[in-house]
């Protein structure tokens, strides 16, 4: 059975399964205090989804502590970061923006939005995007419509390859035949991935 993890443990977890991490890394990348990311990691480590191990420092600085994720999923995301740097050395930046597209487009045709309503093509979006773990809702402010996703399932690959965000934009506005606007983004701190519909 899955463990249920908090928000913000789930993205420190998210970030260790990319590579390994200090206690101030963790703290600057995700925004909070060297105090709260400690003990995220304790009781990420307590819980059994984190090792640590002390490092010498090159010269005199003190030793540090470095975190690094074990559950089941921190091999596939490593893999996922080594595919996405070789696609990129490959294929350029637009090319990787290109294939990643192209799978969302599969991902997403099953949903067969074209003849709906806005607000039902937005709806079901919403409904598949929770499926894949998102938190993704719809609502409406000052007038506008706007795709919320409160948790990304790849946030540590999104800070280091943008072309899966640019890609998940690109697919959004195909699927919904509309412009969009990303006004917020997880990956750079935001609370939420969030999309406004123009």
């Amino acid at each position: 059975m899955a463990l249920i993890l908090e928000n913000t443990k789930e993205k420190v977890l998210d970030l260790l399964r990319f590579r390994p991490l200090t206690v101030k890394e963790v703290a600057e990348a995700l925004g909070v205090s060297r105090v709260a990311a400690q003990k995220h990691l304790q009781d990420l480590e307590a819980k059994g989804l984190v090792r640590s191990e002390v490092r010498k420092c090159p010269g005199r600085g003190r030793p540090h502590r470095l975190y690094r994720a074990q559950d089941q999923e921190a091999p596939y995301a490593a893999l996922c970061g080594d595919v996405l740097r070789g696609l990129e050395g490959a294929l350029g930046r637009e090319g990787v923006v290109a294939f990643l597209l192209e799978r969302h487009r599969h991902l997403l045709a099953p949903l067969n939005l074209p003849a709906l309503p806005l607000r039902e093509r937005l709806a079901r979006l919403a409904q598949f995007l929770r499926e894949q773990g998102y938190e993704a809702e719809v609502v409406e402010e000052g007038g506008h419509l706007y795709l919320c996703q409160r948790r990304c399932p790849k946030l540590a690959l999104s800070r280091q390859h943008e072309a899966l965000c640019q890609s998940e934009l690109l697919a959004y506005q195909e699927l919904l035949g509309l412009p969009l606007v990303r006004e917020e983004r997880i990956a750079e701190g935001g609370a939420c991935c969030r999309y406004r519909i123009e």
